[in-house]
């Protein structure tokens, strides 16, 4: 941080180093402060040409996202389409705010224009799987998460999105028999299973109950 001081010292209009400095609060923890730097590197270089300020509106995004302030980061992630109309990252970034705001029509918008544009990529599949489900479009939904399988044949989150579409479709036994294959594909947090909020309607199942406390168990 010093360094970064040190630099808007000398350049105190620097888009680039207001960025570094936003990036750098974030990494320590201090979300106001780089909201300030991340604003300030947008208000100096906007209109110069030249000055890139993807990473200043993302870093906003991001720091808003935190803060589960997520019409502001809808604003942030609009702003990296107006940069870039085919990313297809903020597309899905802003598909998962879409869906945190209940606006779903536009989260599907945004997952399906994701998933043209990064149709290998397994968090983006993930996502337009998961707006899918939200949107009560179940096959449409499984085939999503089918189609990571393809991708990635060994991805752990597959199987969980077939598990949450069994349970969308009533069939506990598949979705447990899906959450077991996901563990044994690793899948991110094994020990957290039992509190997903996803699978709820799984706490008082035994074969469940049973499958998470050997998934935490393992994860020790």
């Amino acid at each position: 941080m010093a360094e970064c001081e040190a630099g808007l010292a000398a350049k105190p209009e620097d888009a680039s180093l207001w960025v570094l400095k936003g990036k750098t609060a974030f990494e320590l923890g201090e979300l106001g402060a780089s909201r300030t730097a991340y604003a300030q590197a947008i208000s100096f270089g906007r209109g110069h040409r030249g000055v890139f300020l993807g990473d200043a509106y993302l870093g906003l995004a991001i720091v808003a996202t935190r803060e589960h302030k997520w019409d502001e980061a809808r604003e942030q992630f609009l702003h990296l389409l107006e940069l870039n109309p085919g990313d297809g990252t903020s597309h899905a970034n802003l598909a998962r705010v879409d869906l945190e705001v209940g606006k779903i029509d536009e989260a599907i918008l945004h997952a399906e224009e994701a998933a043209r544009h990064r149709g290998g990529d397994e968090q983006v599949l993930f996502t337009l799987g998961k707006v899918y489900l939200a949107a009560g479009k179940n096959d449409e939904a499984e085939k999503t998460f089918g189609h990571i399988c393809e991708v990635i044949p060994n991805s752990a989150s597959c199987p969980y999105g077939l598990a949450l579409v069994a349970l969308e479709k009533d069939d506990p036994r598949r979705a447990v028999a899906k959450l077991r294959e996901a563990v044994d594909r690793k899948i991110p947090h094994p020990d957290k299973l039992a509190d997903d909020p996803a699978l709820a309607r799984l706490k008082d199942d035994r074969e469940f109950v049973s499958l998470a406390a050997s998934a935490a168990s393992a994860a020790r």
